[in-house]
């Protein structure tokens, strides 16, 4: 199981949002680049700031809307954010770089999509401020 700190503020989740996108490029920069070459990497680098940018934004923006506070909505809320913005810059990305295929783009586009949602709903989860749910920790006897 991956242990992540439990952190209050939007700077050192987003700090480790990045140090965990900027670790994963670094590791998948080699298959990237053996599989496609330089558009490879090129693909690898916009996957991952397409994943990386709703993290933080989210990150920042969920003490500022009360219903975020609750980590079930906030977890909904940056899920619907990664998601639109990943289908809008993908599709922009497609009109002005068509040759990033599948090999060169999509695929790391789906590991990035997946690993930094697992990271932010981890730091979520584990954020002391959120509530939980309506239902009491310890039961009622």
């Amino acid at each position: 199981m991956i242990s992540l700190p439990t952190t209050q503020s939007p700077w050192q989740r987003c700090g480790v949002l990045t140090a965990c996108a900027v670790a994963l490029w670094a590791v998948l920069a080699g298959p990237a680049f053996g599989l496609a070459g330089a558009l490879g990497l090129e693909g690898l680098t916009y996957s991952a700031l397409m994943c990386w940018l709703p993290g933080c934004v989210l990150f920042f923006a969920i003490p500022y809307f009360e219903f975020a506070k609750n980590k079930a909505y906030a977890f909904l809320a940056g899920s619907g954010l990664r998601m639109f913005v990943v289908l809008i810059a993908t599709l922009f990305l497609h009109e002005i770089r068509a040759e990033l295929g599948v090999k060169e783009f999509l695929s790391w586009l789906v590991v990035f999509y997946s690993v930094t949602l697992l990271v932010e709903t981890l730091l979520i989860v584990k954020s002391r401020g959120a509530n939980t749910s309506s239902l009491p920790s310890q039961p009622v006897a």
